[in-house]
């Protein structure tokens, strides 16, 4: 019989199946690779906010404080050289000390705009004066604006105030800026001068100031005209108080009417009876020279310094004149001619001094003004910072953003 065995054959033992490779682990995200597109969001956001902060958020925070509510103190010297009633000259002028208080407060507001007002008490001897002012105030330019509200020596003021200054000179100030300073004496603006600085302030610590001369000359406005006659001083005169000035001159009054009446028309006679019978318009006129030292940041005025503070007045030469045409018709009367003469004199002599004051602010009250315009530098200097603090943030973020970015490409 035959076995089918089958023989072994001597062969390698085949190797086990081959295991797929091991998948390459995918590490999770790591967490530069999900902060990335935060990181350039944010510190573009942040560079956007400061851009707006600087353009708008600046302007909107410094401002004229609405909180404003402080004193100015200052001392001075007062001269009276006439007669209050009758402007006649004193023999001796009367000179006192005096004292002045400026409280500047702000009764209302808005964001654009301040009503700010301004009470001047003057006290020369032991006399006491009051001068009451209303402005409107542009909170972001420090300067004034035409509105309602103007009052000037406590009567409603139509006046061209707008584009001036006097509380505040504007912020940024500089040695070479022209910056026009409201008179409230004459109701027009005179450019201050000869800006010098910044520089230390004698006897005034913590603030470097710009010092300007100012000056004006002008014909008093009727505000001031009117304080002056509620004050005692007189609106007009009688032409029976030209005649002492007259015979100073050298014209006989008397004897000129008594030679020239006679030869008068009774029409000729009515207009000098009307001439004499008129009452004088008198004209007063101020004068200012002085200066003031401005801290530039703030514009804050530290220190003002009056040199020469004069008020004058004269009679009217058109009412002095009113009988020249008719004493020229007899100038061969030699009483007439003098009397001709002597009003063409009167007519056009320069105005009498009848005020002259000089004062200067008060060392602690400059100081007072030097600390108030530290603590607004203070402020200032925060809010001006505040953009470039966030812009410079934003501007990091940005950056390490994106180099994360790249690193993980």
């Amino acid at each position: 019989m035959s076995i089918d065995t089958h023989l072994p054959i001597d062969r390698e033992d085949a190797p086990p199946p081959a295991h797929p490779p091991a998948p390459v682990e995918e590490h999770p995200p790591g967490r530069h690779r999900r902060n990335h597109p935060w990181l350039v969001g944010t510190g573009t956001l942040l560079a956007i906010l400061a851009v707006v902060f600087a353009l708008v958020g600046i302007p909107a925070f410094v401002r004229f404080p609405l909180n404003t509510d402080r004193t100015i103190h200052y001392n001075g010297t007062f001269t009276l050289y006439v007669n209050q009633s009758t402007l006649e000259p004193l023999a001796t002028p009367t000179v006192l000390p005096m004292t002045i208080s400026r409280l500047v407060k702000v009764t209302k507001g808005s964001f654009a705009t301040a009503v700010v007002i301004e009470q001047d008490t003057i006290r020369p001897g032991p006399l006491t004066l009051h001068q009451n002012f209303h402005y409107l105030l542009n909170r972001r330019t420090m300067a004034f604006e035409n509105g309602p509200e103007t009052m000037m020596f406590g009567q409603s003021a139509k006046t061209n105030i707008a584009g001036s200054y006097r509380l505040n000179f504007p912020l940024g100030s500089t040695a070479s800026g022209t910056y026009p300073m409201w008179s409230i004496m004459t109701d027009t603006a005179a450019v201050v001068t000869r800006g010098r600085g910044p520089q230390a302030l004698q006897g005034v610590s913590g603030v470097k100031v710009i010092e300007f001369s100012s000056q004006t000359a002008a014909p008093a406005s009727p505000y001031y005209r009117n304080w002056l006659v509620q004050n005692g001083f007189p609106s007009s005169i009688t032409p029976a108080q030209l005649v002492p000035c007259l015979d100073a001159l050298g014209a006989n009054v008397s004897g000129a009417f008594s030679a020239l009446l006679p030869v008068l028309t009774p029409a000729q006679r009515a207009t000098v009876d009307r001439a004499l019978a008129a009452p004088i318009p008198v004209n007063y006129s101020y004068s200012y020279t002085g200066k003031v030292a401005v801290e530039p940041q703030t514009g804050a005025m530290i220190w003002v310094d009056t040199t020469a503070e004069v008020t004058k007045a004269a009679p009217s030469p058109t009412a002095v004149e009113q009988l020249q045409p008719l004493l020229r018709q007899h100038t061969d009367i030699p009483a007439v001619a003098e009397l001709s003469k002597g009003l063409t004199q009167v007519a056009t002599a320069p105005p009498q001094t009848v005020i002259d004051d000089t004062w200067i602010e008060t060392p602690a009250s400059s100081q007072q003004m030097a600390n108030f315009a530290r603590n607004q530098i203070r402020s200032m200097n925060v809010v001006d910072d505040a953009p470039w603090v966030v812009g410079g943030v934003g501007v990091v973020l940005v950056a390490l953003g994106l180099l994360l970015r790249r690193r993980n490409t």
